[in-house]
């Protein structure tokens, strides 16, 4: 049976599946140790039985604490391959406005940028198109899915549920669901909605969700 529990954790979630294995799925950012280990507490488990860490793309609201995160968890971290030199740097991916939502959502954002994010060392960089996660307990697979950012990817669950990042987002200012109004490449980002809706049937995102795919389709 698999459980995904949402983790509010400063600017963005984190997501945590919980299948043979336990997999974490982004860190959140600006939060420290005694605020992960009570949240883990409060789902019955310990730091040390996470399994690995995947990152969705490169914004330090999804990466921030992943330095931290792997101290606690001794768990692995994967990537994919074009987020890789940002986590290095403690970069930031280009957050460029798709539409009127995405330029009002900058210039409130504004005078919270830039956020820092510690540097991190990923242990697995995905380089293909998909990356098996059986071997961590998890009946599943890590998918490349560029559009909101050229480095991002999603986590598709066999039970129909998937874990998307930023390419779903509810509107900060009505809820409703949206599609990414961040896009580096909005046909790329059309295409992995269409590849995703293929596969699942409800999506978590990393500022909010579950949406239904009915919900998802509308977006189109």
């Amino acid at each position: 049976m698999t459980e995904i529990h949402t983790l509010v954790l400063g600017f963005a979630n984190a997501l945590l599946v919980r299948e043979r294995g336990l997999l974490l799925v982004d860190t959140g950012i600006h939060v420290d140790e005694t605020r992960y280990a009570a949240e883990f507490a409060r789902l019955g488990l310990q730091a040390r039985d996470i399994q690995l860490i995947v990152v969705t793309h490169g914004h330090a609201d999804h990466y921030g604490q992943a330095a931290l995160l792997k101290t606690m968890t001794g768990a692995p971290l994967l990537c994919h391959e074009k987020a890789a030199p940002l986590l290095r740097n403690g970069g930031h991916a280009p957050a460029v406005a798709r539409n009127e939502l995405g330029e009002k959502v900058l210039k409130m954002l504004r005078p919270n940028l830039p956020l820092v994010a510690a540097p991190v060392e990923p242990d697995i960089i995905m380089t293909g198109e998909e990356f098996d996660l059986g071997d961590y307990g998890i009946d599943g697979r890590a998918v490349y899915t560029p559009g909101h950012t050229d480095c991002s990817i999603s986590v598709v669950l066999a039970s129909g549920q998937a874990l998307v990042g930023d390419i779903l987002v509810p509107s900060p200012f009505t809820g409703e669901p949206c599609l990414a109004y961040f896009a580096t490449d909005e046909q790329r980002l059309l295409t992995s909605v269409r590849h995703l809706l293929s596969q699942a049937s409800l999506f978590y995102g990393g500022h909010g969700g579950p949406f239904t795919k009915d919900q998802v389709l509308k977006l189109l």
